[in-house]
């Protein structure tokens, strides 16, 4: 049994569900389990500086004795000095990265100042372990109590929550192109807004962001992915057509409805502009454990570390090629399958609620950090 933490959170949140949603995921399920979490938002402050010559201040006149101190903001944000003063405190100190199979460098400055180092993806643990860090690997989650089955009249077609763009647009289109039945909630269909997908960088920041991946060899890959990309020029544009049906993006309150009452729900692991590539990268991201919290049943590109967490025909279904997306999604897609559906759902959420929360997830960390 892990002892109930008084824990401080450096988080900078600002008022909208794609940067809060922290707080819907671990943050609520910590204080669930009976840990006391307490935030710290930099951007409360005049100024990043203020806010790290605040923070050991803060710690140190609180009047409360702090147990953790948990980080998931990059180097621009808290400084390795700051890392240095806490730990003159006596507080232990945990980074969890959640970006780090793509983007390792933006806590490369401060991820050895950290007691341990959270990664949720394994590819470049092993540049932590040269700058010197303590590792552990643990996936993303689900909460359990905010992600939950609402099972109801059901929709028949594939469902898709999120952003649109590059791999995400042409997965939807080669699906809706062999007369997959597709719905896609998304803000780009929200009052005026064009449909097409991609945030595009100015010029200095896409030479900034090309040299930093060229450091690594996921980077590389990354790289050479974007270059081709737009030396090709295309595909990021969704195509619309009597398959598909469009949604403005839904509130966090509707996330449960829509996950657990489509018939499938499409969970896309290839990072960005990598589908293109014969062997793309995959990155799970909470979508995959969301949607099975939900009691949702999610297809998915075949990703050896997913097929780890989920049993294949069981739990979730799993593509090896773009012709299996199609025959698959139009095989569990028949009415005659609905029983079939249910089943496959109940278990997802029974396999999500026994190992997939962000309970199971700290206590990993937890005893890693403080032992028994």
């Amino acid at each position: 049994m892990v002892r109930k933490l008084n824990i401080l959170h450096f988080y900078a949140e600002v008022p909208s569900y794609m940067n809060q949603w922290q707080r819907f995921h671990f943050i609520d399920e910590l204080q669930r389990e009976g840990h006391t979490v307490t935030i710290f938002n930099p951007l409360s402050y005049r100024s990043i500086d203020e806010a790290n010559e605040l923070l050991p201040k803060f710690i140190a006149q609180s009047g409360v004795k702090f147990d953790l101190f948990i980080n998931p903001a990059p180097s621009t944000l808290i400084y390795k000095q700051t890392l240095q003063a806490i730990s003159s405190l006596g507080v232990p100190s945990l980074l969890i990265c959640f970006d780090n199979l793509h983007a390792p460098f933006i806590h490369k400055e401060i991820a050895p100042f950290f007691d341990l180092v959270w990664l949720t993806s394994f590819e470049t643990e092993y540049l932590f372990k040269k700058w010197g860090c303590s590792t552990i690997f643990l996936p993303y989650a689900a909460n359990p109590y905010n992600f939950k089955p609402e099972w109801g009249k059901e929709i028949n077609s594939v469902g898709f929550v999120g952003t649109l763009y590059d791999d995400r647009v042409q997965r939807i289109n080669r699906l809706t192109d062999n007369s997959v039945p597709c719905r896609v909630y998304s803000s780009m269909f929200s009052k005026q807004t064009k449909p097409d997908a991609g945030k595009q960088l100015k010029a200095s920041e896409m030479i900034s962001l090309l040299l930093k991946l060229s450091q690594f060899k996921i980077g590389r890959k990354v790289a050479y992915a974007r270059i081709l990309y737009k030396l090709n020029a295309g595909g990021n544009s969704l195509i619309l057509n009597d398959y598909l049906e469009t949604s403005p993006s839904v509130p966090f309150e509707e996330i449960n409805s829509i996950y657990s009452n489509h018939a499938l729900s499409l969970n896309i692991t290839e990072l960005r502009n990598t589908f293109n590539l014969k062997h793309p990268i995959h990155k799970l991201h909470l979508r995959t454990f969301e949607i099975a919290m939900c009691g949702g049943l999610q297809i998915a590109s075949f990703v050896e570390e997913l097929a780890g967490y989920f049993i294949d025909g069981e739990e979730i279904i799993l593509c090896k090629s773009d012709e299996e997306f199609v025959s698959k999604s139009k095989f569990y897609l028949k009415p005659e399958n609905e029983s079939l559906r249910l089943k496959m759902k109940r278990n997802a959420r029974k396999r999500a609620e026994a190992e997939h929360t962000w309970k199971n997830r700290f206590e990993a960390a937890f005893k890693q950090l403080f032992g028994n």
